[in-house]
């Protein structure tokens, strides 16, 4: 695996268990490059929030936009 690459099932395991996952995560999870999803986080397509430097995409809206259930709404 290179560098930069992220397992895309524990992208998703992430994605489905953390309040807010890094942009690598949600790459893998849509099938884009790092380039790409840092570069929908400055354009304002992607929602982001910055924490002590590092920028995190909120699990919440990852979700709706892959249309995975919310494990909050089905516990």
């Amino acid at each position: 695996m290179a560098q930069h690459q992220t397992d895309t099932s524990a992208a998703l395991h992430r994605i489905m268990t953390d309040p807010a996952v890094g942009t690598l995560d949600v790459a893998a999870a849509f099938g884009v490059s790092r380039s790409k999803a840092y570069e929908s986080v400055k354009a304002g397509d992607w929602p982001s929030i910055k924490v002590r430097g590092c920028v995190r995409i909120p699990s919440a809206w990852v979700r709706a936009q892959l249309m995975l259930e919310d494990p909050a709404v089905s516990a």
